[in-house]
């Protein structure tokens, strides 16, 4: 009998849907199967875990087993779509409809208000008080006009009441260059726009567009009389305000008529053409190229032009070489590399490769093994300069002691190159005759293994 434990458990995929009914999202558990008897490995199974998600209605809506039940007002798969109701006979309105998040208002015009049926009624501003007229008020639909009994006349301001038209009665009124208007029991001069009043507020003057820094920036302005014009030059245009020249994309404008691709740039655009076609003299159409009036020419020989490509030839006691370009001689052009079936190319490029490898490595081993030799060297130069008389060497290819010359044995280990370090020992050999000698150490003894000398150089210290 076994038990069963959770192994690993895995992330949780993204869900298929962000909203609706059927996102779902999956993951892996491992479930591992432990036997009771110890040392037998675990079984192990993965399972697929499958959860719903995202299954979300929105503005409300109702999730059910098929679908999303929307509340009114709202559509779509989701609910995420609300209905304009007042695409649909005005949404029943009687005069305006506003579409609102999953609703709608109905709305009356100006001077018109929604009475308790829901109809639009006209509202008396003159009873109402609304309107101010200084004397005389007229209600109609949707409006009212104030007025005055004479002699006195209505002002500028369509409310007010002068006592006389003293734009025909000041003297002083016939002064006004342009137009005379009533204003403030007096009269007053206007001026038609692109003008403005001079100091005497009698006669207009043009107004200088180009002075204002804000108006057609980017751009050269040219002021006439009573308006003004902004240059913006070729490929630009004022903005909406109509105050600021900016960039014109004619390639989105449709501006561009150029025959295939056409690329926007600052205050202008590129026709571009596809691989052997070029752009022609208008800037604009993309016409066949002529690959053989290139210099050099693309053929050796005969080249021949064809639609959006070329053609080479040769002479009857040539052929073509393998780059279609070049003649040579029948029988004498130089044949490509061609790969037999079974693919011959590939494996000569596999073992290529294992041989490079092999090389590289070859010369690793080379390289440190001679750095080592180097290493090892200078350490004996070292102790041959600092104590010629009382050391002495042997090297990783003999198991004899070089004493130069001298009976002297050697007994004690001065120093052993170990790992790249030098490590000093001040352990006396108990036996130096046998291959497998014997350190006896300050706490213990232990063998002196044949690894130890593998290593280049072992320094002996002669005995006392």
């Amino acid at each position: 009998y076994g038990r069963m434990c959770t192994g690993s458990v895995g992330e949780w995929s993204s869900c298929t849907e962000v909203c609706g009914v059927t996102g779902t999202k999956e993951r892996t558990r491992t479930i591992q199967i432990l036997p009771t008897a110890d040392g037998i490995q675990c079984s192990t199974f993965d399972f697929k875990e499958v959860d719903a998600c995202n299954r979300i209605c929105y503005y409300g809506g109702s999730v059910t087993d098929t679908k999303c039940d929307c509340r009114i007002g709202y559509a779509g798969s989701c609910c995420e779509l609300d209905i304009d109701e007042c695409a649909n006979a005005n949404g029943g309105c009687q005069q305006k409809c506003e579409n609102t998040l999953g609703s709608f208002k109905c709305r009356c015009w100006d001077g018109f208000q929604i009475n308790q049926f829901g109809v639009c009624e006209d509202i008396n501003e003159c009873t109402s008080g609304e309107a101010g007229c200084a004397k005389l008020c007229m209600n109609f639909a949707g409006g009212y006009s104030c007025g005055c009994t004479p002699p006195s006349i209505l002002e500028m301001d369509g409310k007010s009441c002068a006592e006389e038209n003293y734009c025909l009665t000041n003297p002083d009124a016939f002064n006004c260059s342009h137009h005379c208007v009533i204003h403030k029991n007096s009269f007053q001069c206007e001026c038609p726009g692109g003008y403005v009043l001079d100091k005497n507020a009698y006669q207009c003057i043009d107004l200088d567009e180009c002075a204002n820094n804000n108006f057609c920036m980017g751009g050269s302005c040219m002021n006439s009389n009573g308006t003004a014009f902004c240059e913006c030059g070729i490929g630009r245009g004022l903005d909406s305000d109509g105050v600021k020249c900016i960039d014109v994309d004619e390639c989105q404008a449709g501006l561009s008529q150029c025959s295939h691709t056409c690329e926007n740039v600052n205050a202008g655009h590129v026709c571009l053409c596809p691989a052997g076609m070029v752009i022609g003299r208008d800037h604009k159409t993309c016409e066949d190229e002529n690959e053989c009036v290139r210099d050099p020419s693309p053929c050796s020989h005969t080249c021949t032009n064809l639609h959006l490509s070329f053609s080479c030839m040769c002479p009857e006691d040539m052929e073509l070489e393998s780059d279609q370009s070049t003649c040579c001689e029948i029988g004498k052009c130089i044949a490509p590399l061609k790969t037999e079936k079974g693919g011959s190319s590939n494996w000569i490029i596999a073992l290529s490769s294992v041989a490079v490898v092999i090389v590289l490595v070859l010369v690793v081993i080379v390289w440190r093994t001679l750095r080592r030799t180097i290493r090892s060297n200078e350490k004996v130069m070292q102790h041959i300069a600092s104590d010629a008389r009382d050391t002495f060497y042997n090297d990783m290819y003999s198991d004899n002691l070089d004493t130069r010359g001298t009976e002297l044995r050697a007994s004690r280990i001065l120093e052993r190159r170990s790992s790249g370090d030098i490590t000093v020992h001040k352990s006396v050999l108990t036996s130096d005759s046998d291959r497998h000698k014997s350190v006896l150490t300050s706490d213990r003894q232990s063998p002196l293994q044949d690894s130890d000398y593998s290593d280049p150089i072992v320094i002996f210290q002669k005995r006392q």
